[in-house]
């Protein structure tokens, strides 16, 4: 993107949500969006929404800025589909704007989200989302380039989906206050379906477990902050830019962002010391085996599984092998929004057994 490019005039609306968003504007390029991106100033009291929008092309942020503010502070999506209107999915359902995008206009918004690298994005585009500063991530759809028997681009965008990551301090401080008192460090398993809050809960958790504060908040309760090591495959729990994290996870915490969970773990282990790892989003069995070989070493784990309800949880494959193997102590199912809807204490024996806790 050239200088020339870089410097167009930018709409009030654009202007405002960077300001909102901690992106300073060049001086003397009142459009300096490229700089003011690269030079982008988090801070945590940033609006999420805001933040996460920030990126899109004039012909979305306009009317995405002229929204009612409390409206922008519920949604947690903006949905981009070709040829219908972007919708925002809200509490009580979706809500419809008077807006749509053709196939060019997609892809347009892919590369502003890109900021106009896309080659930059290209493993990730090819995995299906693109993340941004915050812990915002944009889902991508579209036409999939098969090369070997992988996936190694996408082309013909037919969808955006831009979730809105937010921090809710206290989402954990039950969870907490029921498992993690009096100094003991349990194994936890947190399920839920897309959407429920399972990413939100988990950063919440990371904070308080590194911090040393209950379900009260008092400092210390829980006998002494925790060393803990977070593996962010996809940069979304940390939202880290340039090496600092976008979300407050602790004082204690250390954040090992675009590693895979294998290579991630073992690093942690290694050289972090850690007493809890936390990662995100579960998948196969090369997920199952890099947390099995990390729970031999006496280090406990915090992770997150996609499932409709507790049985769907403990009926995965990924599930049941780290069950067996002891990896998991508790087992936390999530409603939405970020609803701890039961516990169950798990217990290996002759076979798994559960029982919920009150």
């Amino acid at each position: 993107m050239t200088n020339g490019r870089a410097c167009h005039n930018l709409s009030s609306s654009r202007i405002g949500m960077y300001k909102t968003a901690g992106m300073p504007l060049k001086e003397g390029c009142r459009g300096g969006i490229h700089a003011a991106r690269r030079k982008m100033q988090i801070s945590l009291s940033v609006k999420p929404f805001d933040q996460a929008a920030a990126r899109l092309p004039d012909f979305v942020l306009t009317p995405l800025a002229a929204l009612p503010e409390d409206v922008r502070a519920r949604a947690t999506e903006i949905r981009m589909r070709a040829g219908s209107p972007v919708t925002l999915t809200l509490p009580e359902g979706p809500r419809p704007l008077p807006l749509r995008l053709g196939g060019a206009q997609l892809a347009q918004a892919l590369r502003a989200l890109c900021e106009y690298s896309v080659h930059s994005y290209t493993e990730d585009i090819a995995r299906g989302y693109v993340t941004l500063p915050g812990g915002h991530r944009a889902g991508v759809c579209g036409t999939a380039v098969i090369e070997h028997g992988s996936v190694t681009a996408v082309r013909d965008i037919s969808s955006i989906n831009l979730r809105v990551a937010r921090e809710i301090p206290g989402a954990a401080s039950a969870l907490c206050a029921r498992l993690y008192r009096n100094g003991s460090l349990p194994g936890l398993l947190i399920s839920g379906p897309p959407g429920s809050g399972k990413t939100t809960l988990l950063r919440d958790l990371a904070r308080r477990l590194s911090d040393g504060l209950n379900g009260s908040g008092s400092l210390r309760d829980h006998g002494f902050p925790r060393r803990v090591a977070i593996i962010d495959e996809r940069g979304e729990l940390a939202g880290a830019r340039e090496g600092t994290p976008c979300c407050n996870l602790g004082a204690n915490t250390d954040v090992l962002t675009g590693y895979p969970k294998g290579e991630g773990i073992l690093l942690a282990i290694r050289s972090l010391s850690p007493e809890m790892i936390l990662c995100d989003e579960l998948g196969g069995e090369s997920d199952a085996a890099a947390l099995e070989a990390g729970f031999h070493t006496g280090v406990r784990f915090v992770a997150t599984l996609h499932a409709g309800s507790a049985e769907e949880a403990l009926a995965r494959p990924v599930a049941r092998r780290l069950l067996a193997c002891g990896a998991f102590d508790y087992l936390a199912h999530l409603e939405f929004p970020c609803k701890l809807a039961e516990i169950r204490e798990l217990k290996v024996g002759d076979g798994l057994r559960t029982s919920l806790v009150t």
